[in-house]
Formats: structure tokens, sequence, C-alpha cells
């Protein structure tokens, strides 16, 4: 699969390298120089684990960011003002129809990006706690195939949710970029380059019900 950014601060996915040989090295040190300690036992010597890893796309994130739960309520977009006041809260997004009211954590609107000839959110409330974060790039063509996202192990907190993304969904997506949908659990850190979710590709067997 290949990527093209949309955006200048865009950070496109890389697969992982798993250095083999490095584990190898470690293995040889320990048995030639201490008299207790062994490391013949390390997940590089595991093939199972090794095609684990080396399986899919990892997505870096394109910010340094804290993020922080974000609890949200549903409430009527007629008369969304008195709703949101109704239920203590300071912010109010429309979506599909509906409104989301929520409080106002600084991340949500510190990262609005240039967008034509406006600004656009890189985080936008998706209702009951999650948050679609927008990445500034797009896969290239991937039918008949789908991109299934999940959590990286190096982030749970984070809350990345598992989704599917067929190519009609992604041909949604194509203006405003590929997004994962994240649902912070705790305040979570997150440096420009970490490694925030996975991506693998899936073929039209796999979404089948049977």
């Amino acid at each position: 699969m290949k990527f093209h950014a949309l955006q200048p601060w865009a950070l496109v996915p890389e697969r992982r390298t798993v250095d083999i040989e490095a584990a190898k090295e470690r293995e040889r040190l320990y048995s030639d120089n201490f008299r207790f300690l062994r490391a013949a036992r390390q997940p590089e010597f595991c093939a199972p684990w090794v095609l684990g890893q080396r399986i899919g796309w990892r997505i870096p994130s394109p910010v340094d960011v804290t993020l922080s739960p974000l609890p949200q309520v549903e409430i009527s977009a007629q008369e969304a003002e008195a709703a949101a006041a109704a239920v203590g809260k300071q912010e109010v997004w429309l979506r599909s129809g509906t409104a989301l009211a929520m409080d106002k954590p600084p991340w949500l609107h510190l990262f609005q990006f240039r967008e034509g000839d406006g600004w656009g959110s890189m985080f936008v409330p998706n209702g009951r706690g999650t948050v679609e974060w927008r990445l500034g790039w797009m896969p290239e063509d991937v039918a008949p195939l789908s991109v299934l996202t999940f959590p990286s192990e190096e982030l749970p907190d984070l809350g990345v949710q598992v989704g599917v993304l067929t190519a009609a969904s992604l041909g949604r997506m194509e203006s405003s970029g590929f997004s994962i949908a994240v649902s912070p659990r705790t305040t979570v850190h997150v440096r420009r380059g970490q490694e925030i979710a996975r991506i693998v590709l899936v073929g039209p067997e796999s979404l089948r019900d049977s």
C-alpha cells in the first residue's frame, strides 16, 4: 500500500522492521560474558511474533499533543444552546443532524490547520467519548481491499477504536484525509512521530458474515 500526503505536516504510515541480528548479538554477548544471564528467549526469535510486528503499517502522530478524556452528551440540534446549558457543557458541535455537547479542552481547538481558504480541525468530536483524529494523508487506491485500523500496543490508553474502512468509505475521506477514532482513557502525552495506531489490508472474504 502506498500513501500520499495531503498536508505538509502529515507523516505517512511506515512498516516496522525487526532487528533479528541485534537480538542474535545480544544472545551471544550474554552467553560469552556472563556467568548466569542468558538471552535465548527473545521475541525476535519467535516467528509468529516477528510476522505480527511486520504485518501492516504503523501510523505516526503528526503533532506533539496531550489528549484527555472527552465525555460528550448528544443533544437536540434544534435547541442546542439551551440543551448544552441544561447539561452544564460549554461547547456544541453539530454532527449529521444532531449535536454534541461537551467541555472545552485546549487540545480540541489548538490544532486547527490550513485547509483551502480557511481552517480545518484536526480533532472532531464523534459522540460517545470518541474523537475523529484527521491525519492529513490518504492511502492510494486499495480496492477491492479494505483498511483495518486497530490500536498500537505502545499507547493502549489512547483508546484507538477498531474499524474497517472500505474503498467507498475511503473515497468519502479524500478531501479531509484519513482519520482514526480515539477515546482517551486518561491523560495521554503523544510526540510527533510516535506510533498511535496500526493498519492492515483485509480482503472481501474477511468481511463476509459467514
